[in-house]
């Protein structure tokens, strides 16, 4: 094996132990929705962008920051719209504004439809390093307000009762969203990052107890399920997208096996 070929394995395992870890947070709060809605932000920045002549990339992370954020604007447990209605609505937006985006669009195409299935075995050392920073960034917030997401996973509403700026820390916590999963979304693809997103999560919250185990396996999930991904688009020729997504599926029906017919007690 070459350089390259390690670099895309490495690329691979940060950004599905990305994924792994902001999934415990975005699955226990029941909104994985978040992550088609951030792919179709990423898709609209980006097409705005490049209609307007500026860094595809940059236009990417601000309209997914933006489109993550704007959730933080209804209010837990005060609102007859609960954090899937407000996604729905997002996405909606973002859905006209990604087609009418490529309608105006004079040139290539390619580039915009690549975002949907991702290009891991096209990556680059520049994305390692961003998407390494994404990670570096996830890990920081999480030491530094553990204790706040934990009252946040539980519930928003008892979080903002008992003194938790439960508002900012969720507003920041769905900018850092944003930010990672458009980053990733190039090298895993917005069909793709959804799973990455639920099934390893899931999968941790069926067989674990305890929020630091869950994290950990979260996110062991998520790494095991692009670099094994990877190996089977390798070896059997096929899709490498496909293969994640099937290989995170299969993970999440492992541990569920496991819990039905093994951890019955628990």
């Amino acid at each position: 094996m070459d350089s390259f070929f390690y670099l895309i394995i490495f690329a691979g395992a940060i950004a599905g132990a990305s994924a792994g870890f902001l999934g415990v947070y975005i699955v226990g709060m029941r909104m994985p929705f978040i992550g088609t809605c951030i792919s179709h932000a990423a898709m609209a920045g980006t097409i705005i962008a490049t209609l307007f002549k500026f860094d595809p990339q940059a236009g990417a992370i601000i309209f997914s920051v933006i489109s993550a954020m704007s959730l933080a604007a209804i209010p837990p447990d005060k609102s007859r719209l609960d954090t899937n209605v407000g996604l729905a609505i997002v996405f909606s937006f973002l859905l006209g504004l990604t087609f009418l985006g490529i309608g105006l669009m004079e040139n290539s195409r390619s580039e915009i439809f690549g975002l949907l299935w991702g290009s891991i075995l096209f990556v680059q050392m520049k994305s390692v390093i961003i998407i390494a920073l994404a990670a570096l960034m996830i890990i920081i917030f999480s030491l530094l307000f553990n204790k706040e997401m934990k009252v946040i996973l539980f519930s928003r509403s008892i979080a903002s009762a008992t003194g938790v700026h439960e508002r900012f820390v969720y507003c920041l916590f769905l900018a850092i969203c944003g930010i990672t999963l458009s980053v990733n979304l190039p090298i895993i693809g917005g069909l793709m990052i959804f799973s990455l997103i639920t099934n390893p999560a899931a999968a941790a919250y069926l067989i674990c107890k305890g929020h630091k185990t869950v994290i950990i396996t979260s996110t062991i999930f998520g790494i095991l399920s692009t670099i094994i991904g990877f190996f089977a688009s390798f070896w059997l020729d096929l899709p490498t997208g496909a293969c994640i997504v099937l290989v995170s599926t299969l993970v999440f029906g492992l541990s569920a096996a496991y819990k039905t017919f093994f951890n019955k007690n628990d």
